[in-house]
């Protein structure tokens, strides 16, 4: 007798033998996807070859479609206003363009008229669930604007994007005007993720990303309005809800709309808990600053700040909160710095506010936030590094975890750690197995560590001052080979500590093929 399961698998292998693929591309048969979209069936995947499309805008009318752009990716670029009122790519009708996968595709200049509401997008999106991976949104009224009224359970992911210049902007106004946003989620959306991703440059007077999900994950990125940015709230969540604010960096520019950084408008949602946990947050402006607009007097079940930078320009006037303070606010181990140039960032001038030895504030200094009441862990076990590049580990050194958005690493480089000790890994790329050489001159406590593209923990080994090779009391070696055949091809992450300080490397397993 067939379980439910298997005929659900059944069904599925049936659809997937059945869907088609499309190449789109100036020297193909069809030169615009606009062509293919009465063509394309559920479950059919669209290839764009990288090219610039232009003035090509599309509503999609099915369901399970894929958009891959090959190459360096695929660009569609709109220059004037689009008919259609709504947006480059645009998902307007539940359970009939339900599902869309987008990867590797720039949306830009994406407008519509002031008759049409003047919030064109270059993904409008009204059914339900939504991926987009590697895209990049620029010039538009909104990157990414969701929402349906007859929806309530859609779960939105998007990860390792970029958004530049996107808002609302009238013609010859310096200054600006209008309330569009890079990123917009309505109440449809059950479960939000926004990952890895790069915010900067915005216009007008709207919001880095403006959420009213149930439940907002907002994990390890760099949100930056820039010097010559003019947006509004770089978060500002709408109507409450879980949000989990975790590992990012965010930064307020020297001008802006109305010099404020996060803002929780409303308590409206089912849940109401705000975590904001281990973030860098950096303000830039010179003048009366806001760091929390907190407008609900009351309905806010949770509000926990802990192990967050909050630091400023000098002379600054800063509110760490304005509207009201919730009554139950939880804080621990928060660090406030009035010169963010002289905390110990690495390098701010270039947005990198990873932490050098002189962050002795930061350093071994936070603690275990906990778990929300969801029991999502609210430890952060990446690092932002580049929203094209994959998120380093975050490897916690004794168990105490540093301030911020980052763990203090000393240095990245393996192979010369100093002029006396060398680790060095053979070969990379590999496809089973490495090498990890280790020579140090003197005895020094030295552990390995392997992560996978998720943070998991693959291999560990500790090597301990008695146990390295005696036969040099001044120079000891060892040799670890470790057989990483069991896991699958892709990005992995080395990481060793000598003597307490930290060095990583990216390793790469390729796959082997077989005639």
């Amino acid at each position: 007798m067939k379980t439910a399961a298997t005929l659900f698998f059944a069904f599925a292998f049936i659809c997937n033998a059945y869907s088609n693929t499309w190449n789109i591309g100036p020297t193909r048969t069809y030169t615009l996807p606009s062509q293919v979209k009465n063509l394309v069936q559920n479950g059919d995947t669209i290839y764009l070859d990288e090219s610039t499309y232009v003035n090509d805008a599309t509503k999609w009318t099915k369901n399970n479609l894929s958009f891959i752009g090959l190459g360096s990716g695929a660009v569609l670029q709109y220059t004037g206003d689009i008919p259609n009122g709504k947006g480059i790519w645009v998902f307007e009708s539940p359970g009939s363009s339900d599902d869309a996968y987008i990867e590797n595709i720039i949306f830009d200049g994406a407008q519509v008229s002031d008759n049409d509401g003047g919030n064109g997008a270059g993904i409008r999106f009204q059914a339900k669930n939504l991926t987009i991976n590697h895209c990049k949104f620029m010039n538009c009224q909104n990157g990414i604007l969701e929402g349906h009224g007859s929806v309530t359970t859609s779960n939105v992911s998007i990860r390792n994007c970029e958004f530049q210049n996107n808002g609302y902007q009238l013609q010859d106004d310096p200054q600006y005007s209008g309330y569009e946003h890079n990123i917009y989620i309505s109440a449809s959306t059950e479960v939000l993720f926004v990952v890895n991703c790069y915010f900067h440059h915005p216009r007008g007077q709207g919001n880095s990303l403006k959420t009213r999900a149930q439940q907002s994950y907002i994990l390890y990125n760099l949100i930056d309005e820039e010097d010559s940015g003019y947006g509004s709230w770089e978060l500002n969540i709408a109507q409450g809800g879980l949000n989990v604010i975790m590992g990012n960096v965010i930064i307020q520019g020297t001008s802006g709309a109305n010099h404020g950084i996060i803002s929780y408008d409303a308590a409206i949602n089912v849940l109401e808990d705000f975590y904001f946990v281990n973030n860098t947050v950096i303000n830039k402006y010179g003048g009366n600053a806001r760091f929390f607009n907190i407008s609900p007097a009351s309905g806010i079940n949770t509000f926990k700040l802990y192990n967050n930078i909050f630091a400023s320009v000098p002379g600054a006037s800063n509110t760490l909160f304005s509207g009201n303070i919730p009554t139950i606010l939880d804080t621990s181990h928060n660090v406030w710095i009035n010169d963010f140039q002289s905390a110990g960032f690495t390098d701010p001038d270039t947005d990198d506010y990873s932490l050098t030895e002189d962050a002795i504030s930061m350093i071994n200094k936070g603690t275990g936030a906990g778990l929300t009441n969801t029991n999502y862990s609210l430890k952060p076990v990446k690092m932002y590094v580049s929203f094209n590049t994959v998120l380093q580990p975050r490897v916690i050194i004794d168990g105490i975890i540093d301030i911020g958005a980052y763990e203090f690493q000393g240095t990245t480089g393996l192979d010369e750690i100093d002029s006396k000790s060398k680790i060095s890994i053979f070969p990379n790329p590999f496809t089973s197995k490495i090498e990890i050489s280790i020579t140090t001159e003197g005895h020094h406590d030295v552990s390995i560590y392997i992560f996978d593209a998720l943070g998991q923990n693959m291999f560990k080994e500790n090597i301990f001052k008695e146990n390295m090779f005696q036969e040099n009391m001044f120079s000891s070696s060892r040799k670890l080979e470790v057989d990483l055949t069991p896991y699958p091809p892709g990005i992995y992450f080395v990481v060793c500590y000598l003597d307490g300080r930290q060095f990583t490397r990216i390793i790469a397993k390729q796959t082997v093929y077989h005639e």
